[in-house]
């Protein structure tokens, strides 16, 4: 009796070590998962709201030299530095996917056909999250030639497969088209045919996995670029820009 009581704590610690085990491999799945997206659209959506939010900030006038250097600063080291989406993406895909599902979308999108769905979930997400922006006039594409930068990364991420917003101009549609039309094949790709695409498409952690990213995902960007935002209005009605160092 006393062996068994004796044994207890060791098989304790040889559980939690499974546990231990187990929760390090999901997490390596979903970082690699999250590693397989191209987050430069979401970047460029994020990039385009704060310029204008320091604009509007601003009055509605261009930002003075000084001033536009510091919410670019700002916007590179918080935003176009895409730590900050790896980690949104994470904490939403972690808590709904195992780690084989993580494992098995990641190789997925691996795949020519992966590939391919894995641009089209962005684009659609994309459009979710410029809709929230553009919807609110957040995004305005009056103050577009005080945001020329952002709103040329936004086309160049964005690209021909953009999808059904109407905020662009015809010129701007045409540009994102031709800026695009060399990367893309022609014809297009019947996915199909593609068995592993449709098992993606059909399975229940794919459809899953679209939602989260639609909701959770979608969430947790806004809440970055909101904290951004608040950082970016306070600094340009402060005044207050950082000592340039001689």
């Amino acid at each position: 009796m006393k062996s068994i009581f004796r044994s207890l704590p060791i098989l304790g610690l040889l559980l939690s070590g499974v546990a231990f085990a187990q929760q390090d491999l999901k997490s390596e799945a979903v970082q690699r998962l999250v590693q397989a997206h191209d987050p430069s659209m979401f970047i460029a959506i994020g990039a385009l709201y704060l310029k204008q939010e320091a604009i509007r900030a601003n009055g509605g006038k261009p930002l003075p030299p000084e001033l536009n250097a510091e919410i670019e600063r700002i916007i590179d080291a918080q935003v176009r530095e895409p730590a900050w989406f790896v980690v949104a993406l994470r904490d939403s895909i972690s808590p709904v996917l195992s780690a084989e599902e993580a494992n098995e979308i990641a190789a997925h999108f691996g795949t020519e056909g992966g590939r391919l769905q894995r641009r089209t979930i962005e684009l659609a997400v994309g459009e979710v999250l410029e809709t929230t922006y553009t919807f609110t006039a957040k995004i305005d594409y009056r103050l577009a030639g005080f945001s020329k930068r952002e709103l040329k990364d936004l086309h160049a991420a964005a690209g021909s497969m953009r999808g059904t917003c109407n905020c662009p101009t015809p010129k701007e549609r045409e540009e994102m088209q031709r800026s695009s039309s060399e990367s893309q094949p022609a014809g297009g790709v019947d996915l199909s045919k593609d068995p592993d695409a449709v098992r993606f498409a059909s399975s229940s952690a794919g459809l899953r996995y679209m939602k989260t990213l639609t909701i959770q995902g979608v969430a947790a960007m806004n809440a970055h670029f909101d904290a951004v935002a608040k950082q970016i209005r306070q600094t340009v009605t402060s005044g207050n820009l950082p000592a340039v160092k001689s």
